[in-house]
Order: C-alpha cells, then structure tokens, then sequence
C-alpha cells in the first residue's frame, strides 16, 4: 500500500466528516423549525436475520428466541426496496446494513440496483462471499474513489481465530471473514481500482481486551486499508426503543459496558502501537481518550460536550420500512409515505429541535456522536464507523 493510497483514504475520512458537518451547519444551528436540507446517507437495513449469534449483538435475544420464519416475516420485498432505492438522491451515500445483509437471496440484486445510482457501502461479515461473488463486487466499483458505484466495504473482526469464533458463536467463523476480506482485495488489485476501499470494525469489549494489540498486523497481512475501534452500546436492549419518546429513557435503565480503565487504556496504547508497526490507519471513537475511558469504566459521558447532527444527514430504512433518523426515534413508513414526505415531516421536525436543545441517555457509545470541542486522535469516519451504529455486525 503506497503512502500516497494512506494519505488518500485518510483525507477521504477527513472530508467525509468535513463534508457533513458542512452540509448540516445552518439548519442545525439556525433553522429553528427543523427543517432540513434532503438526506444525504442512507442506511438501508435490508434483514435483521444473520448467520451469527454474536455475544455483544444487540439483538442476541431475538435471534437466538424467534423462529426464523417469524424473523422473516414483514421484510420489505425486492421490489419494495426497488422502489425505496428509486427514491435516493443521486448525490447520496447507500450503507446497506444487516443483520447480514447476505442472507438474503435478492441482496446483490438491490446492490446492483443501487450502485448504478449512487455511491454504495457494504456491512457484512463476509462469511458468505464465494469467489464470484466477490469478483461481481469489485465489478460494480468505481476505479476511483467517490465516484458512483460500489465505494466501501466494511466487515467486523473480533479477535483473532479462536476467539473470534468464542465471541461470534461459529466455529470457523474468523476462517470464512478472512478469506472474503482476502477476495475483495485479490480482485480489487486486479482491477487497479481504488475501491472498494476495506474497512474491518472491532468491538472494544471485555471479550477481546487481551488480544486487541493483535488486531492491527492481523488485518494489514490480508490487505485491509482501515482498521476501526469503536464502543459496545446496549441502546436496543430498551423496551419501546424507537417507538416510545426517547426523553423517557434514563441513565439506570442502560446495561453499560465495563472495562477496568488502566486494563483498557493499556490495551489501547499496545494497539496503536503496533498498527504504527504494521503500517495500518486505526481510527478511535469521536471522543477524547479519557471520556473513552470514562464510558467504559462507569463514570460516564457529560452529554452537554456532544452534540449530534445525524438527523440532518442521515436517514435509516429498517427492514419493515420504518424509517429513522437514528434508532432512537420511528419518524414514518415507506411502506406509507415517500422518503422526501418523511424527511421533513412534523415528527421528524419535532426530533430535530429536541436534538438541538439535548441528547438522550442513550446516546453516550453511538458512533454518531461529536464532541463538541474537537478530538485530537485520529476519529472514526462516520463512513467507516457505520457498523457501531446501525448494525450488530
């Protein structure tokens, strides 16, 4: 990997962010009524069906308890996403997430739909990417970074081997993510494109604190261009989370992560030290280190030096069409209303001005938040970090 490629990638991360706190400065500080300029990302959360049972997924319970014909029930059927994707802006960023996105049938349909369109990312584990499906992949990618096609594809890695699969719940788990990293980046290389770029997201967590120095020449010896840490959050664990007025929530009611803070700020200084050593980018929360430390060790987050632009940005599709501007808040239905009716509408309206007075208890972990001052270590990319945010990897 040249230095010019690092340099470049970093300085796509740098606009990305650059680009969406731009876009969202005046509504968000001066438009009072909520209004906002169109979405420019989209989350699409095509299933919540996997092919894993991972320890930290915020939706173990369900997996594990409903029967997969009843996981199945309500999706949005092919042409139903169709029709949603028919709606996305041109300009805009698609993330598919999951779930596993792969695991439905139709899946490399709505991604070659959408990626004719629009600029397109992926969230999967990559456990399912036979050859020729990875080489279908890096056909729908632009040569060159931002243009339309098939830009970024992300995958979770826990640990390596052994505890990966403990912490994912499969036995071979780690063997079948790696070799589909490995085939993205064989044919991405034998294209002489850029993209897509290959981005893996671990999971701080108690589970893999011991081995997460081990993360970074892990993920450089199989070509992977980013190496993400990002926070565990229990957010979905709420009952009536996304239905009920997120203002309910409080501080007590949230199953916090621990982690002893010497433990985890030894651990991270290790990491960084070897992906200096291995040559690989890793990128931190968006926050200061010692509120990083803080919010694992129980001290957690003063929400008045964050502050949340995601509502003017982003727009979620669940998998039975609810829309969202973050899990927080259901906004409408494209099953009932247009994406551009829903973008605007008086709940939407109403979530945005509460945002611009207060954030919610749930909020400490997304990676959606921002300090407000700044944070001087390397951040992860909204981009990048998507999987913390929308998907349980």
């Amino acid at each position: 990997m040249s230095t010019h490629d690092k340099q470049s990638r970093f300085q796509l991360s740098r606009l990305y962010d650059f680009a969406q706190r731009a876009y969202s400065e005046v509504p968000y500080r001066y438009v009072k009524s909520g209004y906002s300029l169109p979405a420019w990302h989209y989350f699409i959360e095509v299933t919540r069906r996997c092919n894993l049972r991972c320890k930290m997924c915020q939706y173990i319970d369900w997996l594990e308890n409903v029967p997969v014909k009843e996981q199945r029930q309500g999706e949005l059927s092919t042409q139903e996403w169709l029709d949603v994707l028919a709606q996305v802006q041109r300009f805009s960023l698609v993330t598919f997430t999951g779930g596993e996105a792969f695991v439905r049938k139709d899946f490399m349909e709505l991604l070659t739909f959408a990626s004719r369109r629009s600029r397109t990312h992926f969230i999967s584990n990559t456990t399912m990417l036979p050859e020729e499906r990875a080489e279908a992949i890096v056909n729908l990618a632009p040569r060159r970074t931002g243009g339309m096609g098939f830009n970024f594809a992300g995958t979770s890695i826990e640990g390596p081997g052994e505890r990966h699969d403990e912490i994912r719940k499969l036995r071979g788990a780690w063997d079948k993510s790696m070799s589909g990293i490995r085939l993205l980046r064989k044919y991405r290389d034998a294209s002489g494109k850029q993209c897509p770029h290959i981005h893996v997201t671990t999971v701080i967590q108690q589970d893999n604190l011991d081995v997460l120095h081990l993360m970074p020449k892990m993920v450089a010896e199989v070509g992977v261009d980013v190496l993400n840490l990002v926070t565990e959050t229990r957010m979905h664990d709420l009952p009536g989370f996304g239905e009920v007025d997120p203002s309910s929530f409080e501080n007590e009611q949230m199953a916090w992560p621990y982690i002893e803070r010497r433990a985890l700020a030894e651990a991270l200084d290790r990491t960084l030290v070897e992906a200096k050593m291995a040559g690989v980018e890793v990128r931190l929360p968006r926050m200061p280190r010692a509120d990083l430390l803080d919010y694992y060790d129980g001290t957690g987050l003063d929400l008045h030096a964050y502050q949340c632009r995601n509502a003017w940005n982003t727009l979620i599709i669940g998998r039975l069409g609810d829309a969202y501007p973050c899990w927080l808040q259901k906004v409408g239905n494209v099953r009932e209303d247009s994406l551009r009716s829903i973008w605007n509408n008086a709940t939407m309206r109403e979530f945005r001005q509460t945002c611009q007075q207060k954030l919610f208890a749930p909020c400490p972990g997304c990676c959606f938040l921002e300090h407000r001052g700044g944070v001087t270590e390397a951040p992860t990319g909204a981009v990048d970090a998507a999987i913390g945010a929308t998907s349980t990897g």
